[in-house]
């Protein structure tokens, strides 16, 4: 009647879903009468899920969730960099695609609406909104024609500057703002996130195309990018065979030389690829160091796990007595571990939130893809798919060790002696994989905490202590007459010099590494060196200061003599350069008395000394392919690009004027705070129309230049640390389990006569052979790996001896330090009791 009663109730009942059900209550109460392995286990899993889903989150803004645009898979970018003139061949010529023009960005003064604000906006096409296909959330985009002379007195705003600077005001469209003393009309407002072509930018002003203005605008104006979308029927193989013809019919076209190669291997490439930029990248490597900590995660569960069946071989054992099946016990104990895993990954999910936190306050503000970063729906799909899966991976070995049970052997024995050779060998081998996982990733973080190491020792070519900066932003209209720039920045200097605390002061055009060295930029012609196609005019960095601004700086003169007051405007015009400049351009001569002038000026400029290399760039010195060289010129004499003046629309003047925004040093040894806030103050009496930027410390803005060396090397540390501790915990468990499957082998050894330092030593000896194998294997992978991280390194080798040294010792000690308590443990048996207990 029974067997009948059950028989009938599995026919009319849902079996399976019963057995399931039954195997996550009986997981539960397990994890409830096991909670220190509940919990070390389950945050192990919680670190490396969390981890994972915080980067995973990046990588799905960036890299997997389409572009926020209309058809946004049939968007290019034309790689290179194009004057207006090219633009406008293109727009013209092109069969596959319509174009668009789109300015990196500069700085715009907004004035008129109380304190002066300094602003950073693009220049983009009149097209520019339709062909990226973003719509805007109030008002209009552009019209047809309005980047044209006498109608781009138009803006577009970001949204948050609607919100931050106009409150949001409902009725700012068509309201008048100042910029760079152009009055512009609001015509729309863009939606919350839109900030291309960065994450900087704050509005959007129509570029002006004015081909009357063919040699300092049109032709010889700011080189931008230039996107397209691809038209209907249209494929990017298309436009990339049409691309060199126009780039070598618009080489054709300059009206001064260039080289025989300009951009002639450009072509076109997916949108995304060019907002994401080598961050891609950083944000894989990333991803796959946060993999390699869930892999040492994983690892050391399966090891935990691999212990706990051979603890639970007795009652699989009576299971299989009282008629379970291997696959039914397989089940359950599967069961548990992924029921474990979904738990971390729950854990790891409000770890991931944190982490996300963390990423966002160590990495660049200008980080592709910082904004939209989010633990959204896709990327909890992510972590609750990763967890099953690594509960499957890290369970299956524990679930066929537990299912194999020798029945007769584990029922006539008290003992937990009765364990399968290859499973403890393969608890062995998963933490020997753990330490060389974890050798992995602490080479990394080790080689680029050298590489931060050594960039901090180098000489920058200057001495930033001490030095403060703040940078005064007149509008460009106040150069016209070079007197009143002279003016105003001698008044600063002079009063700045007057503040207690104060030792010097001087005035430059830039500082070093302050991001603006590509703003500086000018053409020249140097002596000697006439340009046609195969010597085009070289582009120099060039450098406007007052004089003292070298010796402030500690900037050494090498050959000839500095700068001093005779060189005024109207003297004759001189110049310093730097070493490296003297030998491309005249080797093994005396540069002193050679001559350089701007490529738009009519007189030449002397070449009066020879100053030190500064790292203008960067710590590493490296600086762009296309500076071939570095000029100095007196304030009173300096001349800019000329960009500036024709981005703002201000001037048609033919002749570049001199930089109106300047940074004001001073030198003091009193407090920065009580020093920045008496020059921000002078400068505002000065002029409160004048936008006046933050005071830095020059150490700072040094400090800020590796910001992105220090980001990933603080992230890898972090993944470094926690690969460490779980590499120790998963060493620990292994020798407290070994131990206690030994206690009576070393019971018998002491009552032999062995004392506790032998018996500390076989333990300590047999983790060795453990640690010794996974770090030599970790050392292995790392030599092959390190390569990647060669882009990030500076000043040491992707193999330097040193730091795989002191990683291999540091996993040692590592693997020692967690071995030693239960080696202790082990030596403190007394072999009376633990013989009477087996």
């Amino acid at each position: 009647m029974t067997l009948a009663k059950e028989e009938s109730r599995d026919l009319w009942s849902f079996l399976a879903l019963e057995r399931f059900l039954q195997d996550i209550r009986y997981a539960f109460r397990m994890f409830a009468a096991n909670p220190g392995f509940t919990a070390v286990a389950a945050l192990s899993l919680a670190l490396g899920i969390g981890g994972n889903a915080a980067v995973f989150s990046f990588v799905n803004a960036l890299l997997i969730r389409p572009l926020s645009y209309l058809e946004p898979d049939r968007l290019i970018r034309i790689t290179e960099f194009y004057p207006k003139a090219a633009f406008v061949v293109f727009q013209e010529q092109s069969r596959t695609m319509d174009v668009a023009r789109v300015s990196p960005g500069s700085e715009f003064n907004l004035t008129g609406d109380g304190e002066a604000v300094r602003l950073f906006g693009s220049e983009v096409s009149a097209n520019f909104f339709a062909v990226l296909g973003a719509p805007v959330e109030r008002g209009r985009g552009f019209e047809p024609g309005e980047d044209r002379p006498g109608k781009d007195a138009v803006v577009i705003l970001s949204h948050a500057l609607w919100v931050n600077t106009f409150g949001a005001d409902p009725e700012i469209i068509g309201r008048a703002i100042t910029l760079n003393e152009m009055s512009r009309t609001v015509v729309g407002v863009m939606p919350p996130g839109f900030s291309y072509p960065s994450p900087r930018i704050q509005f959007w002003v129509p570029t002006r195309i004015d081909p009357s203005r063919w040699m300092d605008d049109y032709w010889g104006g700011e080189f931008t990018p230039v996107i397209g979308r691809l038209r209907p029927g249209a494929t990017i193989e298309q436009a990339q065979s049409e691309i060199p013809d126009l780039v070598r019919q618009i080489r054709g076209l300059f009206p001064f030389p260039m080289k025989r190669d300009w951009n002639e291997g450009a072509t076109a490439i997916p949108l995304r690829e060019d907002v994401v930029g080598d961050v891609r990248g950083k944000l894989l490597l990333l991803l796959s160091s946060v993999g390699i900590v869930l892999l040492i995660a994983c690892a050391n569960v399966a090891s935990l796990l691999l212990s706990r069946a051979t603890v639970r071989r007795k009652e699989m054992a009576l299971r299989t007595a009282l008629g379970a099946g291997r696959a039914r016990i397989f089940r359950q104990l599967l069961t548990e571990s992924v029921l474990l895993s979904l738990i971390g990954g729950g854990l790891g999910v409000f770890l991931g939130t944190a982490a996300l936190s963390v990423f966002r306050s160590v990495l660049p503000e200008s980080t592709p893809g910082m904004a939209d970063a989010a633990i959204d729906i896709h990327v909890l799909g992510f972590a609750a798919g990763l967890a099953v899966l690594t509960g499957v991976v890290f369970g299956l070995a524990p679930a066929l060790s537990a299912a194999q049970v020798d029945l007769t052997a584990a029922i006539k024995t008290g003992s937990q002696r009765s364990t399968g050779q290859g499973w403890t060998n393969l608890r062995s081998w998963l933490i020997a994989g753990e330490i060389a996982l974890t050798v992995v990733l602490v080479v990394a973080a080790g080689l680029l905490s050298k590489t931060l190491y050594m960039l901090m020792q180098v000489d920058p070519g200057f001495r930033p202590e001490h030095i403060l900066t703040i940078r005064i932003n007149p509008n460009q209209s106040l150069c016209r007459e070079p007197a009143a720039c002279l003016a105003l920045y001698e008044e600063l200097i002079r009063r700045a010099r007057e503040i207690p605390g104060v030792s010097d002061a001087a005035a430059a055009n830039t500082v070093p590494m302050d991001g603006k060295f590509e703003l500086s930029a000018v053409p020249v012609d140097v002596e000697n060196h006439p340009k046609h196609t195969d010597f085009p005019a070289p582009m120099f960095w060039a450098g406007s200061i007052t004089p003292g601004y070298l010796q402030m700086m500690g900037i050494r003169l090498l050959a000839g003599r500095g700068f001093t007051e005779a060189d005024r405007a109207g003297a004759s015009g001189v110049l310093l350069i730097t070493p490296s400049t003297a030998r491309r351009f005249w080797p093994g001569q005396d540069p002193v008395g050679k001559h350089i002038k701007m490529a738009w000026e009519s007189k030449w400029r002397t070449v009066v000394g020879v100053v030190d290399e500064v790292r203008q760039h960067d710590l590493t010195g490296e600086s762009p392919d296309w500076i071939t060289g570095a000029i100095y010129m007196p304030y009173s004499q300096a001349t800019s690009a000329g960009y500036e003046q024709n981005l703002n629309s201000i001037s048609s003047q033919m002749n570049p004027l001199m930089p109106a925004s300047m940074n004001l040093l001073v030198k003091t040894s009193a407090d920065p705070v009580l020093v920045g806030r008496e020059l921000r103050t002078l400068a505002i009496e000065r002029n409160p129309n004048v936008p006046v930027s933050e005071v830095q410390t020059l150490e700072a803005i040094v400090s800020s230049s590796v910001a992105n060396r220090r980001s990933i090397m603080s992230l890898f540390l972090s993944f470094g640390v926690v690969a460490i501790l779980l590499a120790a915990v998963g060493m620990y468990g292994l020798v407290s389990y070994t131990v206690s499957q030994r206690t009576y082998e070393i019971g018998v050894r002491m009552a032999m006569g062995a004392t506790k330092g032998n018996v500390v030593a076989m333990i300590l000896t047999q983790s060795l052979r453990v640690a010794l194998p996974g770090i030599a294997a970790g050392v292995v992978v790392a030599i092959v790996l390190s390569r990647f991280l060669s882009s990030l390194l500076y000043g040491v080798a992707a193999t330097d001896p040193f730091t795989f040294g002191a990683v291999t010792l540091l996993l040692l000690c590592t693997a020692m330090a967690a071995s030693g308590v239960p080696a202790w443990r082990a030596a403190q048996i007394d072999p009376t009791k633990s013989l009477r207990v087996d």
